[in-house]
């Protein structure tokens, strides 16, 4: 539960600095859970297809959500749920980046790509 925390916070300064959620202090966005999250990031979502779609897809390709899969997800989703199904994309991204990141900075030197040390098994 302690690592999911972690990737939720990680995930948050991610999606709150890209999708422009950090405002200042007085008005900071708290986020609590990842329902909160998605809710929050998929009206931020609805206000860029609204008004800057071009700026939406820069910011998708910026946080690594594969260009295939958007494509994807515009075609099998009308337009009220597509803000929530693009919500979800980022999210799951930034989770497996999360946890990909923590894997490798919790690894030893000696380790391999599987997390297994190399001295061990020779």
């Amino acid at each position: 539960m302690e690592d999911m925390n972690a990737h939720l916070i990680a995930v948050q300064r991610v999606i709150t600095t890209q999708f422009d959620l950090d405002t200042d202090s007085s008005e900071a966005v708290v986020i609590s859970d990842i329902s909160t999250l998605r809710d929050t990031l998929a009206e931020r979502i609805t206000y860029l297809l609204r008004h800057d779609t071009e700026r939406l897809m820069h910011i998708l390709y910026r946080v690594d959500v594969e260009e295939q899969v958007v494509q994807e997800t515009f075609r099998a989703h009308a337009p009220p749920v597509l803000p929530v199904a693009l919500a979800d994309l980022i999210i799951e991204r930034q989770l497996a980046k999360a946890a990909t990141h923590a894997r490798y900075r919790n690894s030893s030197p000696g380790d391999d790509l599987t997390g297994r040390n190399k001295d061990a098994h020779s």
